[in-house]
């Protein structure tokens, strides 16, 4: 088919967020054999504006996605994180092209419902929204137009071509990782310190938080590849399915990742292939174990790169994705098939 895909590339970040779930999509796209148009939303939006700024290149890169597709003549349009194109864009779109089928991806959560508000403008104008959180959130989606399905967090073993389970115990700089942010978060904050007091003989890298830069792109990927374990904490535990996307792209370079109970994330891996916690002292205690024993951390940790480069790379995401769209009903096969609501 051909396919215009409308997300966000992040040109303006040259290369360091290399990792994210546009180029993984897409990349997966071009492998099933697609031609694939990159409107990179963002990035058109700042190059039509005056000033370089995205809110002033808003009207002029949804006028710029209706040229594209005029001149591409796409079979799908596919939306990703496309807060600023409008439904009228997208009805536009419809009356130039009255075959084309239009689907939307979301990998943030949904329990914002100011955040989110785009994506209910957007349902009548749709013919298949995917997103990263599953259960009941994701049902109220739903429209008989529009069916609502869950996406796992898609890995590319371009991207994610590391495997830290084969590191060599001398090489490793840290015991436990963890990237993010803790503004706003101050759980996540307070956990943090309280693993760094509590292990203080195991060596941290925690990187964004307790007032420490982040750290991006190759660099990042060096760190993983030569740490032990690495946290996979969202900002909530609690809501079906959804974690952030660092799960993939933790154990898609082949680190044992921790994750607590709550999500139901054991639908997707088994506890051979993560380790679950519930609450501080569990966690504490398994870091120092995993930490301690590298053949039962590396055998998890193997075991996990595995599922998530056969099960979720961005091949089957992209092909689970545009199956749905077009009512192929080969979208059915995905191990995470269940989590369709509408179809």
């Amino acid at each position: 088919m051909r396919i215009v895909h409308a997300a966000n590339l992040q040109l303006d970040k040259d290369g360091a967020h290399l990792w994210n779930q546009d180029q993984k999509i897409h990349h997966g796209l071009v492998r099933l054999g697609h031609f694939v148009y990159p409107f990179s939303i963002n990035d058109r939006a700042r190059m039509l504006s005056p000033f370089g700024g995205k809110s002033l290149g808003k009207k002029p890169a949804n006028r710029a996605l209706i040229e594209t597709c005029r001149n591409v003549h796409p079979d799908v349009l596919l939306l990703g994180h496309a807060q600023y194109i409008t439904a009228e864009t997208l009805l536009e779109i419809r009356r130039i092209l009255p075959e084309i089928r239009i689907g939307l991806w979301y990998v943030d959560p949904l329990w914002d419902d100011e955040a989110t508000q785009h994506l209910r403008d957007r349902l009548q104008v749709l013919d298949a929204l995917f997103c990263s959180t599953g259960g009941s959130l994701l049902e109220a989606l739903a429209r008989p137009n529009c069916p609502a399905a869950f996406i796992p967090t898609a890995v590319d073993a371009g991207i994610e071509c590391h495997r830290a389970f084969e590191t060599a115990e001398a090489d490793f700089l840290h015991d436990f990782l963890f990237f993010g942010r803790d503004k706003g978060e101050p759980a996540r904050r307070a956990l943090l310190q309280e693993l760094e007091r509590r292990l203080p003989d195991l060596k941290s890298g925690i990187y964004g938080c307790l007032d420490r830069p982040g750290i991006f792109g190759w660099e990042k990927e060096q760190i993983i590849r030569r740490s032990k374990l690495a946290l996979n904490l969202s900002r909530r535990a609690d809501v079906s399915l959804y974690s952030s996307s660092r799960i993939g792209e933790l154990m898609g370079n082949g680190i044992l990742a921790l994750t607590p109970r709550g999500a139901g994330l054991e639908e997707l891996y088994a506890e051979d292939e993560i380790v679950y916690f519930d609450g501080a002292d569990e966690l504490v205690e398994k870091i120092r174990h995993y930490a301690t024993h590298s053949q039962e951390r590396t055998a998890i940790a193997r075991k996990g790169w595995e599922r998530n480069h056969r099960d979720y790379n961005g091949t089957a995401v992209a092909g689970f994705i545009t199956a749905l769209t077009t009512r192929d009903d080969a979208w059915k096969q995905a191990p995470w098939a269940a989590h369709v609501y509408g179809a």
